[in-house]
């Protein structure tokens, strides 16, 4: 019996969507959501400035591999990314 592989016939289609791979988004989306946690910490300056600089420095890296590669989830969650710092930013010093 051979198995029935058409399910996969879409997986150029994908690629084109996406980068990078699947665990590797899950990996950085967890540390986003830590990192933002830790943004917005108004008490721990050095968690802060931490989570601020991983949200920069994650929201860029997307943004220049969606960029270069022109996928629209890279982009996305790079301007989300760059977002969410920039909101940070203006909640711990309003």
């Amino acid at each position: 019996m051979i198995p029935d592989y058409t399910i996969f016939s879409e997986a150029p289609l994908l690629g084109a969507i996406v980068a990078l791979k699947p665990k590797s988004y899950v990996f950085r989306l967890g540390l986003a959501v830590l990192a933002f946690g830790a943004a917005m910490n108004v008490d721990k300056v050095i968690a802060r400035v931490i989570g601020f600089v991983w949200l920069l420095v994650t929201g860029a890296g997307l943004l220049l591999v969606g960029i270069q590669n022109g996928t629209i989830v890279d982009i996305l969650l790079g301007i989300a990314a760059l977002s969410a710092a920039g909101y940070s930013w203006w909640y711990t010093r309003s």
